[in-house]
């Protein structure tokens, strides 16, 4: 491919002179006996506050009294950290002494940091009055979050309810939340919603191990149980989840895609790998940091369109959690409307963040994410605009992948410009992303422009595998037993001819289309819900000519695993090996998965120990499996001619990996 890089261009324009700041306007005495009080009004400086609350502004604050304590000013708990939330105005009872406030409104506001004296018996009062330094709203752009959980579980650490989580979502300034606990749209929720902000409820979906979580922004009511039955009842049900939802109006996102980051068995969006082969993906990606980066990036590379966006998964009731909006999406829309939102992240034009104060806009001749463009005769222009109220980390244009150019912002602050060209030789195609840190680790990254089509008949070969053995039920639990968990699919029109699991080189077991399917208790092999594994697989679409196999196989023996497969077409795919150590006592997993295309190659190494075996009792009691005290994960993604590398955990581990079989 021809192209050309035309040296960049930067601007940088400075703050105006204008802060966040306080002042103490009342001291009065108060009946506390070794006591003092503190009364904080917050406003909003530039008066840009919602209605029905003439500059009074929803705050995140967090209280450190002389003594370390974080007292409560919201009369519903603090979190872990000393956080809780207000409208406007809040009071504290602290021993005597230098206090210390720090309040927010969400990364739009410059956040203040305030010490005031308060004396024992003595009420001091102070007015605050916030700075708003950027507001991406002015340009047509709304931050929201969607996933959020009010309630997600008996655990009720916090006082939590559906206002309280509106009240969390408005102080970390976000335009739109999504909660995910379920259940139909209610007169409380819709009073919730202001002129500024929008509040939806629509459930979590959970079709399943090794498919992943789904979040449905826009369907206003759930899917009916018995329509659910039936959408899972197969294999990669995501697809026709996708249909269902895209039928009611709404867009499907695959939230906490590596959570946890050592293995796919129940949160971890393994069915993205299938999807991305097929062709058939969610709208969007939930990005949560460079390692679901680079699989987003190998999803891209293989020419499909999905959005990036950004989620908390927060459980509001639990002392340690998220806020709403920690980590988010902004969604350009003619106006703040939740069907405005819907199709923005349906159409990708989206930027993900992790809450911060750094906001990215990206063009390519003035088209933004989710735009494509036809490859043109001369040089297309490619700027970005950075707004950040930090000092810049870096900046970094992305074509497939691959980093196009070094772009030097270190230190700068406020709006950045940065402009380069790019020449796309006609009939190719490509896409390009921006992201940016700041020195704090405040990031940002946009959804993809395209240029030229991603068309292309036939659609290029890719694979993907995925080898798991661990000692899980189909659901949370864990079992003494150990299986083999195996996913394999290749590209539509090619034909897999079998798939081997094998053991020190050697056969364990051979799946081919001619012996048909094996459902054991009538339960989908691998990403049946419910019950526990026993031998079986299945071929998608069928027998008479698959392109994807999973498959669930008992495993008892030491030795190192893999997989092998055989396609009509004459290729031969191999996994990379995980040794099983049957004298282990530990339970555990071991995982290996890929996902390969032109040009990319997407690499995945887990490994997570929970609990010794024989303290395995059922029924299961505990949550050893959310919480293994052994992890170790690897990722490496090859791009072009680029590699990253990433890990972390005990690297002991490695040993229990090695790579593919020639």
């Amino acid at each position: 491919m021809t192209s050309i890089l035309v040296p960049l261009t930067l601007a940088l324009a400075c703050f105006a002179d204008t802060h966040s700041s306080f002042a103490v306007v009342g001291e009065n005495p108060v009946d506390l006996k070794d006591r003092g009080r503190l009364v904080v009004e917050v406003e909003d400086e530039d008066d840009r506050a919602e209605p029905g609350h003439p500059r009074a502004l929803p705050v995140r604050v967090v209280v450190t009294a002389i003594d370390g304590t974080h007292p409560d000013g919201s009369g519903r708990g603090t979190y872990s950290d000393g956080r809780f939330f207000v409208q406007g105005q809040f009071g504290v009872d602290v021993p005597p002494g230098r206090t210390r406030a720090a309040l927010g409104s969400g990364p739009n506001y410059e956040p203040l940091e305030l010490e005031a004296d308060v004396k024992s018996g003595r009420e001091t009062r102070l007015r605050v009055r916030l700075h708003c330094w950027f507001a991406p709203e002015e340009r047509g752009w709304y931050g929201g979050d969607n996933h959020v959980h009010a309630q997600h579980d008996a655990t009720v650490a916090v006082r939590t309810d559906l206002q309280y989580t509106a009240l969390q979502g408005r102080a970390d300034g976000l335009s739109f939340v999504t909660e995910a606990d379920g259940g139909p749209l209610s007169a409380e929720v819709e009073r919730l919603s202001t002129p500024t902000f929008l509040f939806r409820r629509v459930p979590e979906l959970r079709p399943g191990p090794f498919v992943g979580h789904l979040n449905t922004p826009g369907i206003g009511q759930p899917i009916p149980a018995d329509v659910f039955s039936r959408l899972v009842a197969g294999p990669l049900p995501v697809e026709r989840i996708v249909e269902e939802v895209h039928r009611r109006g709404g867009v499907v996102t695959h939230t906490h895609p590596l959570t946890p980051p050592y293995q796919w068995h129940w949160m971890g969006a393994a069915e993205v790998l299938s999807d991305a082969v097929l062709g058939h993906t969610t709208d969007a990606l939930d990005l949560d940091g460079p390692a679901s980066e680079l699989l987003w990036f190998a999803v891209l590379n293989l020419g499909n369109r999905v959005a990036c966006s950004s989620y908390t998964d927060c459980a509001l009731g639990r002392k340690s959690t998220l806020s709403p909006g920690d980590r988010r999406v902004y969604c350009r829309a003619a106006g703040l409307t939740y069907a405005g939102v819907v199709e923005a992240i349906r159409r990708g034009r989206t930027f993900a963040t992790n809450g911060g104060p750094v906001f990215a806009f990206f063009t390519i001749d003035g088209q933004g994410p989710g735009e494509s463009l036809q490859p043109g005769a001369g040089a297309h222009r490619l700027r970005a605009e950075i707004h950040s109220l930090h000092p810049l980390k870096l900046a970094r244009f992305y074509r497939q992948g691959e980093e196009l150019e070094a772009i030097e912002v270190r230190g700068r602050r406020g709006e950045v410009i940065v402009e380069t060209s790019r020449r796309e030789a006609p009939g190719e195609w490509a896409w390009y992303v921006l992201r940016t840190e700041d020195e704090k680790g405040n990031w940002a990254i946009t959804s993809p422009i395209r240029v030229g089509s991603t068309q292309a008949e036939p659609r290029p070969f890719a694979s993907a595998m995925i080898l798991e053995i661990n000692n899980t039920a189909r659901f949370v639990e864990l079992r003494r037993a150990f299986f083999a968990h195996i996913v394999v699919t290749v590209s539509p029109g090619e034909r897999l001819e079998s798939v081997e699991l094998r053991k020190d080189g050697r056969v364990v077991r051979r799946f081919a289309p001619a012996g048909g399917d094996h459902l054991a208790a009538g339960k989908v092999p691998v990403t049946g819900l419910g019950g526990e594994y026993e031998p079986g697989w299945v071929w998608h679409p069928g027998p008479d000519a698959p392109d994807h196999l999973q498959a669930d196989w008992p495993v008892a023996e030491t030795g190192w695993y893999s997989l092998r497969a055989s396609t009509a077409g004459g290729k031969t795919l191999a996994s990379e090996a995980i040794f099983f150590d049957a004298g282990s006592r530990m339970s555990r997993a071991l995982t290996v998965a890929q996902l390969e295309g032109p040009g990319t190659r997407f690499e995945h190494r887990g490994y997570g120990e929970e609990m010794p075996l024989e303290q395995i009792r059922a029924p299961f009691e505990g949550d050893h499996w959310w919480y293994p005290q052994r992890t170790y994960w690897h990722i490496r993604a090859l791009f072009g001619h680029s590699r990253r590398d990433l890990s972390r955990g005990d690297r002991q581990a490695e040993a229990l990996f090695r790579p593919a079989e020639p």
